[in-house]
């Protein structure tokens, strides 16, 4: 969160134009400090609360949510649930503010980078499996701890994965970002109800289909093979169509295409292959039983009852195929 931003991504909304350090907001409560990105959702900044006497990052909403009353009921409600979410691993939601002239969601501020960027600094732009195995059993138990207070993220993927300055995992945007794409798809009547980001959506989720763990399963499957191969598992051409009806390329084959030396263990790339099923009874049935499937044993409960996001949804429980049905993954000798 704290990369500095592309000026050729900046919002045309003018109000992001008018926010400056040293800006109060919120009624006084938040002195603005600095900028630290922006995107089609809006602008992100460093500010100081000086009720709590800490920094914070706020999340300044686009034109198309402030001004529509049903977009922002659906984003209070869906903050209000990711605020309920108390973990070590997700960055904690504060609350949402609306006056007349800006609307924001104010957060908990790391100073640190996200896995996206800290990927492309890497030899071949991949990281070993070494470096993220203790990231991915937090990763694991965040998910596992969301999902049972009924909560899916969907839009897990490495820009929403935070290092702090003890290098542990921070979850950000947990269902915020698909929220905001909602409300905007809405608004502006495009996407036809898709949320989250092309290349790391289940085939579910890109029809539009009430929200599921499976679906942050798929996604935590596609984010994996990203971290380790050095792009997700479909990243160019009709990427709905080959989401929906082609099987990802097995991880070796990938490695050996891009000519990437990147030793992925075998449990680990079957596992990845497995989240990666079309449909849900193909994948994990959840956080837990991928952990385990790699030799983890997350500390969080498990996640068994409904799980809920911006509209009702029911969790689909699936048991991990045993070991004769998970998918071989070649290897060179």
């Amino acid at each position: 969160m704290s990369q500095p931003p592309s000026p050729g991504d900046a919002p045309s909304d003018p109000a992001f134009a008018a926010l400056e350090p040293g800006f109060l907001v919120g009624n006084g409560r938040f002195t603005l400090v600095r900028l630290l990105g922006r995107g089609g959702m809006g602008v992100v900044w460093l500010a100081r609360d000086e009720s709590l006497r800490e920094d914070v990052a706020l999340k300044f909403l686009p034109h198309e949510i402030r001004f529509d009353a049903v977009a922002l009921d659906d984003l209070r409600r869906e903050t209000a649930r990711a605020r309920r979410l108390t973990h070590s691993n997700i960055i904690r939601i504060h609350d949402l503010y609306k006056d007349e002239r800006e609307a924001f969601i104010s957060m908990e501020y790391i100073d640190g980078p996200n896995l996206s960027d800290l990927r492309l600094g890497k030899p071949d732009r991949v990281f070993t499996w070494e470096y993220l195995e203790p990231l991915v059993k937090q990763l694991c138990e965040a998910l596992d701890y969301a999902h049972s207070e009924k909560v899916v993220h969907r839009d897990l993927k490495p820009a929403n994965m935070i290092l702090d300055s003890r290098e542990r995992l921070k979850l950000s945007d947990f269902g915020i970002a698909a929220m905001l794409n909602d409300s905007v798809s809405r608004v502006s009547m495009i996407r036809h109800g898709q949320s989250g980001t092309l290349t790391h959506m289940s085939p579910q989720q890109m029809d539009g289909k009430l929200p599921q763990v499976s679906d942050d399963i798929y996604a935590l499957g596609a984010t994996l093979y990203e971290l380790l191969t050095s792009h997700a598992p479909f990243f160019t051409g009709d990427i709905p169509y080959q989401v929906r009806n082609l099987l990802p390329q097995p991880i070796d084959e990938r490695l050996a295409e891009l000519g990437i030396e990147n030793q992925v263990p075998r449990p680990v790339a079957a596992m990845i292959m497995a989240c990666l099923g079309k449909s849900p009874e193909q994948r994990p049935s959840g956080a837990r039983a991928v952990a385990e499937w790699i030799g983890f044993q997350p500390t969080t409960a498990i996640a068994t009852s409904p799980v809920a996001s911006s509209a009702t949804a029911t969790a689909v429980s699936i048991e991990a195929p045993p070991p004769s049905q998970r998918p071989a993954t070649k290897r060179k000798s």
